[in-house]
């Protein structure tokens, strides 16, 4: 009796050893398959009106429909993204409350080791890449130059005495300006405001000597010939002014501009989770009509895995990170 009944035990320990093996990997698949089991926010770190904002919520709108939730978007706009992120990054690890933003932001203060109240590498998950914002370099006609080397000839002939407006302190346009003044051996000097739409009528009037500016900020100044793009911040021409070089063709390529745009969850979030919300992102902005629409905001969409978008963007905090500690800024 003894030696049977330790028979008919192994088998059902072999079972309990196999199902110990398996909790791991059953407990990652639970959450995607009942998620998500309520309405998914999305915070957005940009002001109500904003052509970012749009973007948000028409991806808000296609993405509620791909997952069978409302998907309510809310704006929490503020120092650089960071409040928005901040919520985000304290929030319940459970696909149900996503981050829309402004990737730069995120890397450089990760890059800058800002004294924030949350970590943008340990508290954020990267789920998906939007696009990345088309940037141009801008002058005003008035000043007389048609190429970069120009704009960088008049800045060496008169050392100082042109300005280049950015969108503040620590912003992308900011590091990029230093990085020029760096790298070309000019001095021209930084007007930070608190925003582009502030800095174009600046540049239209004639105070403000060149800048950069999204395409949709841009777009009807460049089309009337008010304000003459240099350069695009893009690794290809931008489809809409085919004869505009890249930075890297105008013989800026060693510096690193990028305003991306992302969704990122909390820490913690299930992989499983991350990776459907990844793969409909993808899936709905390669859709052929949200693809054209995106392209005529100045977004290329560019899909990319978790995997991807998150060594991408750390590539960039490396970059920063020594640019920041080689020209000794000072971004607070």
């Amino acid at each position: 009796m003894q030696p049977g009944r330790h028979g008919r035990l192994r088998p059902c320990l072999m079972l309990l050893a196999a199902l110990l093996l398996a909790a791991p990997t059953l407990r990652a698949q639970a959450p995607a398959a009942g998620y998500p089991n309520r309405p998914v926010t999305i915070t957005v770190c940009f002001p109500p009106g904003a052509s970012t904002d749009a973007i948000a919520r028409r991806l808000g709108e296609k993405l509620g429909a791909a997952l069978g939730r409302p998907v309510v978007v809310e704006n929490r706009g503020g120092a650089g993204g960071n409040i928005a992120a901040s919520a985000i990054a304290k929030s319940a690890p459970d696909g149900h409350s996503l981050l829309f933003c402004a990737t730069s932001g995120l890397v450089i203060a990760a890059a800058a080791r800002r004294p924030l109240d949350f970590d943008p590498e340990r508290d954020l998950v990267p789920v998906s890449p939007v696009g990345a914002l088309t940037v141009l370099l801008l002058t005003r006609p008035s000043l007389g130059v048609g190429a970069v080397p120009e704009l960088l000839a008049q800045a060496r002939a008169r050392p100082g005495t042109l300005n280049f407006a950015s969108i503040g302190v620590g912003s992308s346009f900011h590091l990029a300006i230093e990085q020029i003044n760096a790298t070309a051996g000019v001095s021209m000097t930084h007007v930070p405001f608190r925003g582009g739409g502030q800095a174009v009528p600046e540049l239209l009037a004639g105070r403000l000597d060149a800048m950069f500016a999204s395409w949709s900020l841009a777009q009807a100044h460049v089309l009337g010939g008010t304000l003459r793009p240099l350069a695009v911040a893009a690794p290809t021409r931008f489809a809409a002014l085919p004869e505009v070089p890249t930075m890297a063709e105008a013989g800026l390529g060693k510096v690193w501009l990028e305003e991306g745009l992302g969704v990122f969850a909390p820490a913690g979030t299930p992989p499983a989770i991350v990776a459907r919300l990844n793969a409909e992102i993808g899936r709905i902005i390669a859709e052929p009509a949200m693809r054209d629409w995106l392209v005529g905001q100045g977004v290329p969409p560019a899909p990319e895995t978790p995997e991807e978008f998150r060594a991408r963007l750390q590539s960039g905090v490396a970059v920063l990170r020594d640019v920041i500690g080689r020209l000794d800024l000072k971004l607070e």
